[in-house]
């Protein structure tokens, strides 16, 4: 699996570049790739089905979750696919992580591209994807327990032969800006995304199946010529077998809220990041 080299702090966090350690920023495993160090793979992991109920597809995805609870370690990945008209598959989502050096709370939000065409010239983004082509882009940033964020998915534009595909993190509640994830181009004729997808919840590091975590997904919303369209809520569902977690979900005047409980004894926790 690849990383992107460096790790990002959006603002107010000092931006400090660091050398991304495996064990404990590694980026999960595609629909394709087995995840290694638990024997996974993403059709093993629980499944989230999600629509905007769009009539078309859309040029931009708000895509909300909170993190209710959650160890302040690495290990489990809450993602979202997504589709574009020409079928290949961006995906994004959050990870828990470590605290940061003043003792704050973090959150890593992913956007990445599967695609061999896919380029970027994004200071957040590198080359490859869980080792093979394609660009891996990431953020960290301070959260708050309970805090509704949405990831923010734009079609930005298209000049010439490509398209600009930018990812940014918001606060749902207000539309503030949060961080900015990265950004990569694609072949023009990939289109726009389609109005519904699914997504997964995958213990990318062992130390996931020892984790207990509470999210809550709130409503997608697809936008497309300036109409918005809000979805029903995400529903999750475990697989029938193969899988370390599972998952109990329940709806709240907030969203859908699921908790994932791993099988496996807990790990220590890690230290904190630089």
């Amino acid at each position: 699996m690849s990383t992107p080299s460096t790790i990002h702090y959006a603002a107010p966090a000092r931006r400090r570049p660091r050398r991304l350690m495996r064990s404990g920023t590694v980026l999960a495993a595609t629909t394709l790739l087995a995840f290694g160090a638990a024997g996974q793979s993403w059709a093993s992991t629980p499944i989230l089905r999600w629509t905007t109920n769009a009539p078309t597809p859309v040029s931009t995805l708000t895509l909300p979750m909170s993190v209710d609870s959650a160890p302040d370690a690495s290990g489990v990945y809450f993602a979202y696919y997504t589709t574009l008209e020409s079928g290949t598959r961006p995906y994004a989502g959050l990870q828990p992580k470590p605290v940061d050096a003043n003792g704050n709370r973090v959150l890593q939000a992913v956007f990445s591209s599967f695609n061999a065409d896919a380029t970027t010239t994004d200071d957040h983004c590198t080359y490859g994807a869980d080792g093979g082509a394609g660009v891996s882009c990431a953020v960290r940033f301070r959260y708050t327990p309970g805090t509704m964020y949405s990831l923010v998915l734009k079609r930005a534009g298209a000049t010439g032969a490509t398209q600009l595909m930018t990812g940014d993190v918001v606060e749902t509640a207000t539309g503030a800006a949060v961080a900015h994830i990265g950004s990569f181009g694609l072949p023009s004729a990939s289109g726009r995304f389609k109005n519904a997808d699914q997504g997964f919840i995958e213990p990318y590091l062992a130390a996931g199946c020892g984790q207990r975590i509470t999210v809550t997904y709130g409503k997608p919303v697809g936008t497309e010529a300036g109409v918005a369209h809000t979805g029903s809520l995400p529903t999750v569902t475990d697989p029938s077998s193969g899988s370390c977690l599972s998952t109990a979900s329940q709806t709240t005047s907030r969203g859908q809220q699921v908790t994932v409980t791993g099988n496996a004894a807990p790990v220590a926790p890690e230290p904190a990041a630089d």
